[in-house]
């Protein structure tokens, strides 16, 4: 990440781009470039990732084969989602730059444009124009890679409350006689959102693991090693997301139990130049109301995620990004023998909403159907569940399948 990170602001460095008054770039995905010279506009060039951008930027012609070392040269790039402006006057050596959304403007002149260029380099590894691109896209982007649709933060979210929410079925047993065993959980999803305005398309795969200890006195008490991996495709961008996660499920009453929770997560992208840590505590409750034939449980949750910074040779930042988080849901648990003696259905509708600071990506609804193995005996060695969910949010549209296997 390092290597690109450097190819990244050498690129913004070599860049010759817009004056502030220019129009934005006519390009519907994160990044993009355009370079006008000598008063003739280039070509504009638009991409899911960062190589066309950075390309571009480190050789002008390719957007306009008009361009010469002393030419009049404005161009307009588009990075993430934040527009970058710089621009060199007639034969000058002085570089003027503007990233207008950020508010940061200024120039420098060095003796050569090579030299001016440097200057502009250690600029940008001092000044956490990183870290405030990030935050900018949070707060305006359905495709942030944290906080937006198949976002590092709303996977953690779905993490955490799955952690009390996935056994609600099993709290009303109270204790089981015999010696229950750990599981181990694997599993395999599928989403794909739709944005608003026509934004790109987001494509997840998920990967969630999980290992669960199950007390032997009562097999409701347990700690929950948990690992969810996520590849999030953005056109043809590609984030990574993972974390590491521990949890706590701890019986109240019968029907009762608390989950809190502790997470160490990062997100990492060659493609979109993006990098972040993130460390997140929550507490989930979850209340199961027996009923005849039917148990309705009642989850919530409320929970803290917050960036930390990251530092690699002489670049360092942080998104500077603290989030609440609250997720609340009911599901209805019913056996049924369609597919056999001893499965059940579920269905269930959650909520997402922030706290304070909200992301662009500011709340979620979804509705969902699981079926598979009934979960209501504590001490059962295995699980199969397969669902399907829709989900909505402010900006986006999504469908979400699901399969898990615990044994």
């Amino acid at each position: 990440m390092h290597l690109k990170q450097t190819t990244l602001i050498v690129a913004l460095a070599g860049t010759i781009v817009l004056p502030a008054a220019a129009q934005q770039l006519d390009c519907q995905k994160s990044f993009g470039f355009r370079a006008d010279v000598n008063g003739t506009a280039g070509q504009t060039l638009c991409a899911s990732n960062v190589d066309t951008f950075i390309d571009s930027a480190k050789n002008f012609t390719l957007s306009n084969s008009g361009y010469r070392d002393n030419s009049v040269a404005q161009a307009q790039g588009r990075f993430d989602d934040i527009n970058v402006v710089l621009r060199y006057a007639t034969a000058s050596t002085t570089l003027s730059y503007n990233f207008p959304e950020l508010g940061m403007s200024g120039s420098f002149t060095g003796a050569t444009r090579d030299d001016s260029e440097e200057q502009l380099v250690e600029f940008l590894k001092k000044s956490d124009i990183l870290g405030k691109v990030l935050r900018y896209q949070s707060q305006h982007s359905a495709s942030s890679a944290l906080t937006g649709a198949g976002g590092l933060i709303p996977m953690l979210g779905t993490a955490d409350f799955a952690a009390g929410f996935d056994t609600a079925s099993k709290i009303a047993t109270g204790g089981t006689a015999g010696t229950p065993n750990n599981l181990i959980g694997v599993g395999l999803g599928y989403s794909t959102y739709n944005v608003s305005g026509g934004g790109e398309q987001v494509k997840t795969t998920s990967l969630p693991l999980s290992y669960t200890w199950r007390s032997d006195g009562d097999a409701r008490r347990q700690v929950v090693l948990s690992m969810p991996i996520m590849d999030a495709k953005t056109g043809n961008a590609h984030a990574y997301n993972f974390g590491l996660g521990l949890a706590v499920r701890l019986p109240v009453s019968d029907n009762w139990t608390l989950t809190p929770g502790v997470r160490y997560s990062a997100v990492a992208s060659l493609d979109r130049a993006t990098v972040s840590t993130v460390a997140s505590a929550s507490l989930m409750s979850t209340y199961v109301i027996p009923l005849d034939g039917v148990d309705l449980a009642v989850g919530n949750m409320i929970a803290l995620y917050k960036t930390g910074k990251f530092r690699s040779g002489d670049y360092s930042f942080d998104p500077d990004i603290k989030l609440k988080m609250t997720r609340n849901g009911l599901m209805a648990s019913l056996p049924t023998t369609a597919f056999g003696a001893d499965t059940a259905a579920e269905f269930s509708l959650i909520d997402t909403r922030y706290l304070g600071e909200k992301p662009f990506v500011s709340n979620s609804q979804e509705i969902g159907v699981t079926l598979g193995t009934n979960r209501n005996a504590s001490n059962r060695h295995s699980f199969l569940r397969a669902g399907v969910s829709y989900v909505r949010s402010n900006v986006t549209r999504g469908l979400t399948l699901n399969l898990g296997y615990w044994f």
